[in-house]
């Protein structure tokens, strides 16, 4: 039997990416993301999976590919193993560390190892160590769960006393350095912990042969994947851009994967279809971002996506070019350090750490650490508010609540974040938009309008860059790989891929089509 594709999820939807590669006998997943699209037809912010009934919830509602590659330990009695398939399973290619692409490998057996960047494996812990996410983030390790004594379709987590997290083994594309060693061995927990093995792959450790490229994208560490397969190279792009810092080792990716004579490539398309006629850079964002920043004269707050660490960068070059102190949560100052870890860069140092009141009684271990890092550098809310002008303050719209510990008079919320696409990221900016009418503080980067009785909302473009590839160079680097076969995913619009590559091999698939090579 030849090589197989099978798209189990991500064809046409942006993320939630789910697919297997099966080749000479070996089995390999590229990517295992979390559909936040096709959670949200059933789950909302405060109603979730049950924990204790493990991956039952996921599977009956079909979120997940019946496939026999889940945990035991979350498997309650009602769901019967034979009713997952058999598949080859020999390791999962992590191209970046955003949830639609690896939010459910926490529900992997944990044999399973994990192939990735060493940003990415840094990154991962890092979410994991700080987060409230659940049994799908468990992924760089788990904590055992077991059925409870009475009820065997209910499950717990076994005692932290007695049984420690368990990592997972991860396979990186360069070696670890001795300080991520140490941040891999340990967690903020009380719960003891036996870490998994973390070391640089060599071609032993592969299931099947594959080249790593790095590439550009708005979190660290993204990478894309060639595949040497029987029936000839899969190339994957994961997510990627051809600007940003990376910019030139995603061209680089691109020239090194056209020598190949590829016979699939699996592409995004995460920005096809939508109305977009100029690609913003880095580059823009700074420049807009600095002249709004000394344009004003009291605080200045920088709202981006959360681990879009780059443009936590592009605010910490603000913020010492105009002469204030940047701002940044604790989740933000552990993730610094963490990123520490891999570049041996000390960003953290660079800036201050908010006191956050409602958890500094109550913090947790990893808060605690920060704080007790980075102590001098810990800055209280009072002390902002009595000088606000020398500050921009790192905050979303889920940490604006802090702003009534400051209680601005004035001054400018800087929107450097991606615009709303669904009616629940509208009315969180409705939300925001009160909350800045509230402090009196001016919206920089949008615009919200009343017209004919109903809300309208305009985005500025300039503000902030995308982490994707725009069409047209979409188009130019699949013509310079030159494939045999094109497939679309991360996308809503793989039209756009037949219609701009006539008499190329385009196939549009929908979710668990399976491709037969050979």
């Amino acid at each position: 039997m030849g090589t197989t594709l099978t798209f189990y999820d991500g064809v046409d939807t942006i993320g939630g990416t789910k697919i297997h590669l099966e080749s000479r006998g070996r089995g390999i997943l590229l990517d295992f993301g979390q559909n936040f699209k096709n959670e949200s037809n059933f789950y909302e912010e405060y109603l979730k999976p049950r924990s204790t009934r493990g991956i039952y919830d996921y599977f009956t509602l079909g979120l997940l590919p019946p496939l026999d590659i889940y945990r035991e330990d979350l498997i309650p009695a009602d769901l019967a193993r034979k009713e997952l398939k058999a598949v080859d399973l020999d390791g999962v290619l992590v191209t970046h560390a955003h949830m639609d692409h690896v939010g459910y490998i926490g529900l992997l057996k944990r044999e399973i190892p994990i192939f990735s960047s060493p940003m990415s494996a840094a990154i991962l812990k890092s979410i994991q160590d700080t987060g409230v996410g659940g049994v799908p983030r468990e992924i760089a390790y788990m904590k055992e769960r077991e059925r409870t004594e009475d009820e065997d379709r209910v499950l717990k987590s076994k005692s932290y006393r007695k049984t420690p997290s368990s990592g997972r083994d991860f396979y990186l594309t360069s070696r670890p350095s001795e300080e991520l060693l140490d941040f891999w061995s340990d967690t903020p927990s009380r719960r003891g912990h036996e870490a998994g093995k973390l070391s640089e792959v060599n071609e032993n450790d592969k299931p099947l042969p594959f080249q790593w490229f790095e590439v550009s994208h708005s979190i660290y560490g993204a990478t894309a994947y060639c595949v040497k397969t029987e029936d000839g190279w899969i190339v994957y792009t994961g997510d990627l851009r051809f600007h940003g810092k990376k910019g030139d080792k995603t061209k680089k990716f691109v020239k090194e994967a056209s020598k190949l004579n590829a016979k699939v490539l699996i592409t995004e398309g995460t920005r096809t279809g939508r109305e977009e006629t100029e690609n913003e850079t880095e580059e823009d964002v700074y420049q807009n971002c600095l002249t709004a920043t000394e344009s004003e004269d009291n605080l200045v707050i920088g709202d981006f996506s959360p681990r879009n660490l780059e443009r936590l960068e592009t605010f910490l070059k603000i913020a010492e070019k105009t002469g204030r102190k940047l701002v940044a949560t604790t989740k933000d100052g552990y993730a610094l350090d963490s990123l520490r870890c891999v570049d041996g860069v000390d960003r953290a140092s660079r800036v201050r750490v908010y006191k956050d009141l409602t958890v500094w009684k109550r913090r947790r271990k990893w808060e605690k650490q920060v704080l007790e890092k980075f102590e001098e550098q810990t800055i209280d809310p009072q002390e902002i508010s009595k000088n606000p002008g020398q500050y921009i303050l790192c905050f979303s719209f889920w940490d604006i609540k802090n702003l009534l510990d400051i209680m601005p008079e004035g001054g400018s919320y800087i929107y450097s974040t991606s615009e709303a696409y669904t009616e629940e990221q509208e009315l969180d900016v409705e939300r925001l938009w009160e909350w800045l009418q509230f402090f009196n503080l001016k919206a920089v980067g949008f615009e919200l309008r009343k017209e004919n009785g109903e809300t309208k909302l305009d985005f500025k473009k300039g503000y902030h860059c995308s982490g994707h590839a725009a069409p047209d160079e979409l188009l130019r680097m699949i013509e310079e790989i030159d494939p045999e076969i094109v497939v679309p995913v991360h996308t809503e619009d793989p039209e756009f891929f037949s219609e701009n590559l006539e008499g190329r091999g385009v196939e549009i698939l929908q979710d668990g089509d399976r491709i037969e090579l050979g």
